[in-house]
């Protein structure tokens, strides 16, 4: 599937990339005419980290950042800044942060562009187009509620979520960030208001 990298222009003028795709000279052009130096690279969930060795490469002065499931399994993050629910001092002017915490196989950090008022997922929400999926990776995409138009929150995900309490803290403080829109990386981005896609894609945590 396509992954969606996303790219934030800070206050200071520095580049805070979010899943870093594979760096390509197509890619190096537009991190370029964007302008400013990378000064920050984020990998969000213990999936979304093979390409920063490239990245780390290309710009060594970056400050590296990791969700503690991806740190500890990977010795190349080892020495990367833990992502924690304080935002640190680097971005925090222009982002905010949240782990999404509850489910014992994924958690991912979450974040908040606050100018944009843009909530910023990783594989929390999918919305994929399949017609070049195979047969049986589409009646399983199909299963999982993954499937544009009616993508969101996977069901697997929703069954193995079972600490809810700590499902429910990230979720507040999401919902108290009123973000008017959302990106993720894998499929279509919803059109609809970013608050009624939360409250719908997250009834089951309120039950």
């Amino acid at each position: 599937m396509h992954t969606r990298m996303t790219v934030v222009r800070l206050s200071n003028g520095g580049l805070w990339i979010h899943s870093p795709i594979k760096l390509s000279e197509p890619v190096l052009a537009v991190v370029r005419e964007l302008g400013g130096a990378v000064s920050a690279l984020v990998a969000p969930n213990k999936f979304h980290y093979l390409f920063l060795p490239a990245w780390q490469e290309a710009y060594p002065d970056a400050q590296v950042y990791a969700e503690p499931a991806v740190r500890k399994k990977v010795t190349a993050l080892s020495t990367a800044e833990e992502i924690t629910n304080t935002t640190p001092e680097h971005y925090s002017q222009d982002i905010d942060q949240v782990l999404f915490s509850g489910n014992r196989l994924f958690q991912e950090a979450v974040f908040f562009h606050k100018s944009s008022r843009t909530l910023i997922l990783t594989d929390l929400m999918l919305n994929l187009k399949t017609e070049r999926v195979k047969f049986w990776p589409r009646q399983f995409l199909k299963f999982e509620g993954a499937v544009y138009p009616n993508g969101g929150v996977t069901r697997l995900y929703r069954w193995l979520t079972l600490d809810r309490a700590k499902a429910k803290q990230a979720l507040s403080q999401i919902q108290a960030w009123e973000p008017q829109q959302i990106t993720f990386c894998h499929g279509v981005t919803f059109p609809d208001n970013a608050t009624n896609i939360i409250n719908k894609e997250f009834r089951w945590l309120l039950r």
